[in-house]
């Protein structure tokens, strides 16, 4: 069963429910204040991206940019950034606690690396 969740929480391994196991769920950053913390917008920061990638000869291709959860084993999930190609390749970068630069870092290393 392929659900969509929007969860609001940033960083690495966080534990996952069972309904997680072999699904993708998509993550819903904002830039809400969340138990005293302000959270950055992964999302459009990652919109963004792809835009400006889209200018470039390395990323003319991208079509899109999108931040996920996918599960690693019935305990964990981890945050990964999912480029999809107009070839329909997809690639995930590991971003799992990224602030908004590190993630920019890690799509752009990997694409430029």
């Amino acid at each position: 069963m392929n659900t969509e969740k929007e969860k609001s929480a940033v960083g690495a391994a966080t534990p996952a429910t069972e309904s997680d196991n072999n699904t993708t769920v998509s993550i819903a950053y904002s830039d809400e204040n969340v138990n005293g913390y302000s959270y950055e917008n992964m999302t459009a920061i990652l919109n963004s991206l792809t835009d400006t990638l889209r200018l470039t000869r390395e990323g003319r291709d991208i079509v899109s940019i999108v931040p996920l959860t996918v599960p690693v084993d019935d305990k964990y999930v981890k945050d990964i950034a999912r480029i999809t190609y107009r070839s329909g390749r997809t690639k995930d970068i590991d971003i799992g606690c990224d602030s908004g630069i590190a993630a920019i870092y890690d799509v752009v290393r990997d694409l430029c690396f």
